[in-house]
């Protein structure tokens, strides 16, 4: 239910959604760093050709989750005519502001996914973003793989700075006015690796963005990076797991997502499903794989809480049992000191 600062999908137009775009990345960036909620967007026009008449219907649109008030306060900022002027509620036909419930969102950001090379925006290189791993298929380079470093948009071009390892090293080169001919986006398939293994795709950030959390960053550009993936992280909630581990797994993560966030109505929802899966665990079988599933719902819960105790039982096992994952022996160094994040 939308409530004043209960965050809810409201639908809204602007006319220059590239400009918003990326001012909404300072504004997330800043958020984060803040400890405020962050504004989840989608922008519908992403999946969509240019050429059709429902990506012109649809180029200004863009659906925002967030409370009421923030969104107001975007609407209303005098301090920032330029970047929000633009900014407007959609209203339905008997004049109240248009939002989409939850689940029926989550249903067509599903579907904008599954069915995005039916109907992708050209180029597809809209979508490549820092971290990506990359190929380049001409030039002085062809057939070197690199990793993103930067993403340059201007005037409807894409420039690249990519990190391409060498013997020695490290060299970074530009790429400028990029075509889809010239690279290849390798960890990706449609819009990002979450599809092939989300799980794994998960983990890596969220302890890259815990890093950063806990070490107190201030870098303007890493924490715009960081609130951009904890949306597309977060995104991905709804997702079904069919193993039973996995899935308490996954949902461990989305609890440190909201609580990263700052999305108080989920965190707590995700903190109670937690609790109560952790409190039917507690009565199998200390088998080595349920205490795996146990330490992260312990991790999350830490997070979410900051209650020692979670953190102590998820210390204790590494200590016990030497677990063999990496990822996991990272997340509980990450919290044995106990730093609030």
């Amino acid at each position: 239910m939308c409530t004043h600062n209960n965050p809810c999908w409201y639908v809204m137009t602007h006319l220059d959604l590239r400009r918003f775009q990326e001012w909404l990345k300072m504004e997330n960036a800043q958020r984060l760093g803040t400890g405020r909620p962050i504004i989840e967007p989608f922008y519908p026009c992403d999946f969509l050709r240019l050429d059709t008449d429902i990506s012109a219907d649809l180029a200004n649109y863009v659906f925002l989750k967030a409370s009421e008030s923030d969104i107001n306060s975007l609407v209303e900022d005098k301090r920032n005519k330029i970047s929000y002027k633009q900014l407007r509620y959609y209203l339905d036909t008997d004049g109240t502001r248009a939002t989409v419930p939850d689940k029926m969102m989550q249903s067509f950001l599903d579907a904008c996914v599954k069915h995005r090379g039916q109907f992708e925006i050209s180029p597809p290189l809209t979508s490549i973003e820092a971290m990506d791993k990359v190929k380049i298929k001409t030039g002085p380079f062809a057939g070197q793989e690199a990793s993103v470093v930067r993403v340059h948009l201007s005037r409807g071009a894409i420039h690249l700075d990519l990190a391409l390892p060498l013997l020695s090293g490290v060299m970074s080169i530009r790429m400028s006015d990029v075509k889809k001919n010239q690279i290849a986006i390798l960890n990706r398939d449609s819009v990002d690796a979450i599809r092939t293994d989300f799980i794994e795709y998960t983990q890596n950030h969220l302890l890259l963005i815990l890093e950063h959390r806990i070490k107190r960053v201030a870098d303007e550009e890493v924490n715009r990076r960081d609130a951009d993936m904890l949306t597309r992280l977060y995104r991905y909630r709804c997702h079904q797991v069919n193993n039973e581990s996995a899935h308490i797994h996954f949902m461990a993560l989305m609890l440190i997502c909201a609580h990263l966030c700052r999305y108080t109505a989920e965190e707590q929802e995700l903190r109670q499903k937690a609790q109560e899966l952790l409190a039917g665990l507690n009565q199998k079988s200390e088998s080595k794989a349920a205490t795996d599933t146990r330490t992260y719902l312990w991790i999350a819960l830490y997070i979410s809480t900051n209650d020692p105790a979670y953190r102590d039982a998820a210390k204790r096992y590494v200590q016990d049992y030497e677990p063999k994952s990496p990822k996991l022996r990272r997340f509980v160094s990450l919290i044995r000191r106990g730093v609030k994040v």
